[in-house]
């Protein structure tokens, strides 16, 4: 991609305010998203953090298979230009987040000398998803809002190599974040229709000892109560997405021709540490009764004191 970055960035308008911080929250959103938006920014204001927040006419395609090839509307052109709007660290969050609880880790990053963070499903001990199970009653199937199932995981751990959800990300405003960023918008534009997530792996995976970034660039992994799921109903949110993200299956994969990879199976090794539910059980959240299904009904076979949060 050739041209000066960031790349002015055009906006309908703009929901901004909070107390002063060292740090300032953004995001992005359509017209569809709008409502989320003003909950974004109440939880913003609840906490007394800076915030400012852009509707766009649409989203760049890495970020929605519904999305433009218009490569001002990234994520990274977005935050970029915050970083030289407000000269001080950026915490992008996606629109249909909110805080839960006041954000402490965000104001430690900034005292210290990361330059990046993001939540990293290799960097975790454990990643277990549960979904709430289909239950029949009367003839008639319902979606449980009290018993729960696993449903996945990712079981490879890394703590060098990155699988990111990018939901939630801070830069702090340095050259090092700064040239990450650009690193990363060239990744988007040099394979389009990947996933914004997966091209964001791509840039930071392949970093090597060449480039200065490689020794430069401090990144943090953000744990999963600041990149809160519905899916991880055991863990007690900072910032949330209250709902089940939709797959979106239709993202292209990256074929490098140079044969670097997204990720290297190489570098990783298989985790040792457990989720507090068992996967072979399905959960009661409400008594922390633990079942299995045994000929069609559920079977009582010890109990949790696992909290959860839904």
């Amino acid at each position: 991609m050739a041209g000066p970055f960031p790349l002015p960035f055009r906006s309908l308008r703009r929901i901004a305010g909070g107390g002063e911080q060292p740090f300032i929250v953004a995001a992005m959103f359509t017209s569809t998203y709008s409502d989320k938006a003003l909950r974004l920014a109440a939880s913003c204001e609840k906490f007394s953090l800076s915030y400012e927040l852009h509707e766009v006419s649409a989203v760049h395609s890495s970020i929605s298979v519904r999305g433009i090839p218009d490569p001002s509307f990234t994520k990274a052109n977005f935050i970029h230009n915050l970083l030289e709007k407000h000269r001080k660290p950026v915490l992008y969050i996606d629109s249909d987040c909110e805080f839960i609880a006041p954000p402490v880790l965000i104001s430690e990053l900034v005292q210290s000398n990361c330059d990046f963070a993001v939540y990293n499903w290799l960097g975790d001990d454990h990643t277990d998803m549960f979904m709430p199970i289909t239950l029949s009653k009367n003839g008639l199937a319902t979606v449980s809002d009290r018993f729960y199932r696993y449903n996945g995981s990712i079981d490879w751990y890394s703590t060098s190599q990155l699988v990111c959800s990018g939901m939630v990300q801070f830069y702090r405003n340095s050259p090092a974040a700064r040239a990450f960023l650009l690193r990363w918008q060239h990744t988007v534009i040099k394979f389009p229709g990947a996933a914004d997530d997966h091209c964001l792996d791509f840039a930071f995976n392949n970093l090597n000892k060449y480039s200065w970034l490689y020794w430069f660039l401090k990144a943090r992994w953000l744990p999963k109560t600041y990149a809160r799921y519905a899916f991880w109903i055991y863990v007690e949110p900072v910032i949330n997405h209250p709902d089940i993200p939709a797959l979106e299956d239709s993202f292209a994969r990256i074929n490098d021709p140079a044969g670097r990879q997204r990720r290297y199976q190489s570098g990783l090794r298989k985790k040792k540490g457990t989720c507090p539910i068992p996967r072979d059980c399905i959960v009661d959240t409400q008594e922390g009764v633990l079942y299995r299904r045994v000929d069609g009904q559920l079977v009582p076979v010890g109990r949790t004191k696992q909290k959860f949060w839904l």
